[in-house]
């Protein structure tokens, strides 16, 4: 989900993942790493990511959808 957010932003962008690499100060292969979402990027490098890019990190927390195969109630943490 994280990955493939970079990926669309990276192409929206125009840059290649080698350009990428170079303006947020990583290397290539984490960059693919990250868009096959074979890790966890922290917030700190997703934020250098959005800025080398000239975007904003913004993370937005929205409600889960509720499935009929959940069968049960939806409990609300607060």
């Amino acid at each position: 989900m994280v990955g493939a957010a970079v990926r669309a932003a990276r192409r929206r962008g125009g840059l290649s993942q080698v350009e990428l690499a170079a303006l947020s100060g990583m290397t290539q292969p984490a960059i693919a790493r990250l868009e096959r979402g074979l890790v966890s990027p922290t917030v700190i490098t997703l934020d250098r990511i959005a800025r080398a890019m000239g975007t904003d990190l913004v993370i937005d927390f929205e409600p889960q959808l509720a499935t009929r195969s959940s069968g049960g109630a939806r409990r609300r943490h607060s």
